[in-house]
């Protein structure tokens, strides 16, 4: 394990065979994945697992589809929000995201699903490389997720149960380089609805998170990083003792700037753990539809108003 450049985001190993279930490098990951989500709400991941040949022809299949025609990337919609093509905002010209839901019956399907829109005659490339990576992410997700249950001393099946519920969701991110006019910001500053979100960055630097102590601190750019950050939806369910990471995207050098990942999503409700609940923890927040919830988030802008959805 080592240290993120400013030092207080953790890297952890996720290549590391030992990394197995009652061992001593579990046991100290766990703690370790703890203590930056209650404190910073994020850490990164350092895994080999994926060859970088993947995530580079990720990355470029990812500026394939937004160097699609405007009408063709529009085509992308979705029955929850921010799930399909975004682009457009007026607050935010420099952003660009698609989406793709992997809540069909199969991944496959779903990406499937996904380059026929895009490409009325397919794209078996694109098909393969993304149903590929997702897969690397998914398992990046549940074994952070195991981490994290293992370090509050919950069962296994509490963490099976959530992982049964889980839904997916893949996205790309394009940030253009801006106008010597424009602004820089290509994100104001939030949390996500999400449990978690995984990016992985291309070179580019531009994704900043705040620190508990309220600085603002750059995240290595650098391909061979993910970043895991926990969202609203762990805050949640911790009763409060996960921060959910606040984060934007400020666009300093003058080139097009893209990102991927993963998010997660509870089919089901979001609700607070039971084993998380006692005197000194009272219940802080009401159990909620995740997806009501993404959709509440978009007729509100303040962080005071958002948590209202959820309190008490």
């Amino acid at each position: 394990m080592s240290s993120q450049v400013a030092f207080q985001i953790p890297v952890i190993d996720f290549t590391d065979e030992n990394l197995k279930p009652g061992t001593q490098p579990w046991f100290s990951a766990s703690q370790l994945v703890r203590s930056a989500l209650e404190v910073n709400g994020c850490f990164c991941v350092k895994s080999n697992k994926i060859p970088m040949e993947i995530c580079n022809s990720v990355f470029a299949l990812s500026k394939e589809v937004f160097d699609l025609p405007l009408h063709t990337k529009k085509q992308k919609v979705s029955d929850k929000p921010n799930h399909g093509y975004v682009g457009g905002n007026p607050r935010v010209p420099l952003y660009e995201t698609m989406g793709i839901d992997l809540d069909s019956p199969s991944n496959e399907e779903a990406i499937q699903k996904f380059a026929n829109i895009m490409w009325p005659s397919g794209n078996d490339h694109f098909c393969e490389k993304i149903n590929l990576y997702v897969k690397f992410l998914e398992e990046m997700d549940q074994t952070a997720k195991r981490l994290l249950f293992d370090a509050y001393g919950l069962a296994k099946k509490s963490c099976d149960s959530l992982l049964e519920s889980t839904n997916y969701l893949f996205r790309g991110f394009k940030y253009s380089a801006p106008q010597k006019t424009e602004s820089n910001i290509g994100l104001i500053p939030h949390t996500d609805s999400t449990y978690f979100t995984i990016l992985q960055q291309n070179n580019v630097a531009g994704l900043e998170v705040k620190l508990k102590n309220g600085e603002w601190i750059t995240i290595d750019p650098s391909p061979s990083l993910f970043i895991i950050l926990a969202g609203d939806a762990f805050k949640v369910w911790s009763n409060g003792r996960i921060t959910a990471c606040e984060h934007k995207v400020i666009i300093r050098e003058e080139k097009e700037r893209y990102s991927i990942g993963l998010s997660s999503f509870n089919s089901k409700m979001v609700e607070t753990l039971e084993e998380l609940i006692d005197e000194d923890h009272p219940r802080l927040y009401r159990a909620f539809d995740h997806y009501e919830f993404v959709a509440f988030r978009t007729t509100v802008k303040s962080p005071t108003e958002i948590s209202k959805f959820y309190l008490l």
